[in-house]
C-alpha cells in the first residue's frame, strides 16, 4: 500500500567511479572543514570513575592543543 515512488533510474556505475566520486566529495569537504578528521576508537573503562578520569584528561589535552594552535 505504501510503495516507494521511483522517479527515473540511476546510471550504472563501476566501483571505480564511486571511489572517484567519494574522493571528490572528500576533497570538497576538506575545503569546508579544514581541520583533520578525527578517527574513532573504542575505550573500554572498567569503572565509571576511570571513564570520567579519561574524559577529563582528553578534554584537557584537546584544550591545550587548541590553545597552542591559536595565534595570539
Amino acid at each position: 500500500m505504501n510503495r516507494s515512488k521511483v522517479v527515473g533510474q540511476r546510471k550504472a556505475r563501476t566501483p571505480a567511479e564511486f571511489h572517484a566520486l567519494g574522493a571528490r566529495l572528500d576533497q570538497e569537504l576538506s575545503v569546508v572543514r579544514p581541520f583533520t578528521r578525527k578517527r574513532g576508537f573504542v575505550f573500554k573503562a572498567r569503572a565509571w570513575d576511570e571513564l570520567a578520569n579519561w574524559e577529563s584528561q582528553r578534554i584537557t589535552r584537546e584544550h591545550r592543543l587548541f590553545s597552542l594552535s591559536q595565534p595570539e
